[in-house]
């Protein structure tokens, strides 16, 4: 990596005045030394581990964001070809960074668990560590012939109030007409709408079909719940059905 020029410096002291020094000439030989920090810094560095959310064995999993490191590759051979150049004898330092990973826990916020088989909707409560049950609903979800369908989702829409139009492809709404909001709305006063095709968690007018597989698709609650729901989800939120 780097070599002195040592005979140069010899034939200087022979002929130097008593008590004076002799300069030690050292060539550093760039491309070995640039490909030595970059053998270090390979095995140095970490790349950063985004955080995860899933469902696992009948539960939801968050898993914590980890930061990598990576070494100032730079600074390090600006101290390394110093030391070398100058004959320093002491430590040279590297220095270090941590990188941020792109996803962290607090990156999901609420979650929202919907178990088909108990018609119940769990909210997690995201503390940025991890997920604790801060509400569970009764609700209603898919008759067996129009069943909720199950995955991993997201709310991609909020309406406030919103008007019911009739899904056209199915047989059952053949002949209905959008309902504008009032008391009769089947979608009572909130609507947050899902990744799922024409699926979404609303309100209802049918208040007595909570706790049942009755609906054709979607995840009815109670009015006052879902407006409660309404202002602690956000476009975006994850939603797990199974």
């Amino acid at each position: 990596v780097a070599s002195a020029y040592v005979s140069t410096a010899v034939a200087r002291a022979r002929v130097a005045s008593p008590g004076s020094r002799v300069k030690l000439a050292v060539n550093v030989n760039g491309a070995k030394l640039r490909a030595w920090v970059a053998t270090l810094a390979a095995r140095s560095n970490h790349t950063p581990v985004d955080a995860t959310l899933g469902f696992v064995k009948g539960h939801v999993k968050l898993t914590l964001d980890r930061p990598g490191v990576k070494l100032d590759a730079s600074d390090l051979l600006r101290r390394l070809v110093s030391a070398l150049s100058t004959n320093t004898r002491t430590e040279v330092r590297a220095t270090t960074h941590s990188t941020p990973a792109s996803i962290t826990a607090a990156s999901f916020g609420p979650v929202i668990l919907i178990n088909r088989s108990i018609n119940k909707l769990f909210l997690y409560k995201n503390n940025g560590r991890s997920l604790l049950t801060e509400r569970v609903f009764s609700v209603a979800t898919g008759q067996a012939i129009y069943p909720t369908p199950k995955g991993t989702f997201h709310i991609v829409v909020k309406w406030v109030n919103p008007t019911w139009y009739p899904p056209t492809q199915d047989a059952w709404a053949k002949g209905l007409k959008p309902v504008p909001p009032g008391p009769n709305n089947p979608l009572g006063t909130r609507w947050m709408g899902l990744s799922a095709p024409g699926v979404g968690i609303h309100g209802t007018d049918e208040p007595a079909s909570i706790g049942y597989s009755a609906s054709h698709g979607c995840i009815r609650m109670q009015v006052p719940d879902a407006e409660w729901l309404f202002g602690r989800v956000r476009v975006g939120t994850t939603v797990f059905i199974v």
